[in-house]
């Protein structure tokens, strides 16, 4: 998972600033499913990503 977030900085860097910190963490209010599984349920940035898994990049919405 680290490496296909890691293109993602590389190809849209606005997008992987939003997803992850400036220390790599995947952000606290964004969740990345790996399959049906959340990524921090797993093995977080180590998950494998074997080809053809689906990706979800879901950020937390708030307000009121």
């Amino acid at each position: 998972l680290g490496d296909v977030l890691a293109v993602l900085r590389r190809e849209a860097p606005a997008v992987g600033r939003r997803v992850q910190d400036e220390t790599g963490a995947i952000r606290r209010f964004v969740n990345v499913y790996v399959g049906e599984d959340e990524c921090r349920a797993l093995d977080g940035l180590s998950t494998p990503v074997p080809p053809g898994t689906v990706l979800h990049v879901i950020p937390s919405v708030a307000g009121g």
